[in-house]
């Protein structure tokens, strides 16, 4: 298969030159090449996430960008650095550009394929990811707890989340099993790499701060990173890897674990298979992303719909919502609550977004 063939019809398509004729070769070589679905779909989310962005790039800043994906691929798999402040974020790029780049010698777009979807020479042993028998931690709705592991690592777990991890935590590798949330502030060891399961991403560190957030009952599976460098598995791509530098947050669409997710689509219509992004700061408190914030028993939204909403104030309150307004759940929302009771927040949120609420026991009713 000539790579850079599919890679130049990719980019046609995306730029809207191609002909019908380039249209059908395309459609062909992906009937041949199934392998090659998920990786047509990632340029192509990332494609239309920049496209309809905010269009004041510069060509500057978009070389800026190509030198930053080129510094992932030249770095070792997992490097350690303070953490970076205030990195420029591209918004778009003239297509022009794209396509010049494709039709010469050296393509973008595999470029961008190898930053995302990284298999470098250091190769690591993937683990048994069976879960031993050991040591479990867990938390009930409305409960939260710090952990000290035995190698020094500090776990924060939220509320209705579990790890377990081997009773010795002894071995080539340091693993632990996570459903739930938890955020990671782990302890440095260069001999034995740290190892988080989830249900659809497995996260590689040595030592680093990091929130790892994995529900059962959620659509994605989110790792943010915070301090240092990690290194994420997917588990329906376990030799592929996508490397986070410091405030970058992959978001991983867990309807990938069902094989039928990969034929690629014709538009645009189907949610992202991966999003990678910078951390959210709050207007409200920029001290601290959003993402970690809860450890510091703050709750906190930003540009939130009120049906993810709920999943977070169920588990924060120990309650259950009925939603009896479907307009309510597309909602969005502003805010960060220390210290509030959920009659108190949701009469903020009720006068912003003016829906009704009733709460009775553990039972809350929304119209």
């Amino acid at each position: 298969m000539n790579e850079e063939r599919l890679w130049l019809l990719v980019s046609l398509q995306l730029s809207g030159e191609a002909t019908p004729e380039e249209l059908e070769e395309l459609n062909s070589l992906l009937q041949q090449h199934p392998e090659k679905h998920l990786q047509v779909e990632i340029v192509r989310n990332m494609w239309k996430k920049e496209a309809t962005a905010h269009e004041m790039v510069r060509d500057n800043s978009y070389d800026r960008h190509l030198q930053r994906l080129s510094n992932h691929l030249s770095e070792p798999v997992l490097q350690f650095e303070p953490a970076a402040a205030g990195e420029e974020t591209i918004v778009s790029r003239p297509r022009r550009i794209m396509r010049r780049l494709l039709i010469g010698g050296s393509i973008a777009a595999s470029l961008l394929i190898a930053f995302l979807l990284y298999k470098g020479d250091n190769q690591w042993e993937r683990p048994v990811t069976e879960q031993a028998a050991g040591n479990t931690v867990s938390t009930t709705p409305g409960s939260k707890s710090h952990i000290t592991l035995p190698d020094g690592t500090h776990v924060w777990i939220n509320a209705d989340s579990r790890i377990t991890y081997d009773q010795h935590f002894t071995g080539k590798y340091r693993e632990v099993h996570l459903t739930g949330e938890a955020y990671f502030d782990v302890a440095h060891d260069s001999a034995r790499p740290f190892i988080i399961h989830t249900r659809s991403v497995d996260v590689r560190v040595l030592g680093t701060a990091f929130n790892v957030r994995s529900y059962p009952d959620e659509k994605t599976t989110e790792t943010a990173l915070i301090r240092g460098s990690v290194e994420v598995t997917l588990h329906n791509n376990p030799d592929k890897k996508i490397i986070l530098k410091p405030n970058e947050k992959l978001v991983v669409n867990n309807s990938m674990l069902d094989d039928s997710v990969q034929q690629v689509s014709n538009g645009w219509d189907n949610e992202p298979m991966l999003t990678l992004s910078k951390v959210r700061y709050a207007r409200a408190d920029s001290s601290t992303s959003v993402e970690v914030m809860w450890v510091k028993n703050k709750l906190a939204f930003e540009n939130e719909t009120f049906e993810r909403m709920v999943h977070e104030l169920e588990r924060w309150y120990n309650v259950r919502f009925q939603i009896n307004n479907e307009k309510v759940k597309w909602l969005r929302f502003y805010g960060v609550f220390e210290n509030k009771s959920l009659d108190e927040v949701l009469q903020a949120l009720s006068f912003s977004g003016e829906f009704q609420y009733a709460i009775n026991g553990r039972e809350v009713t929304v119209w």
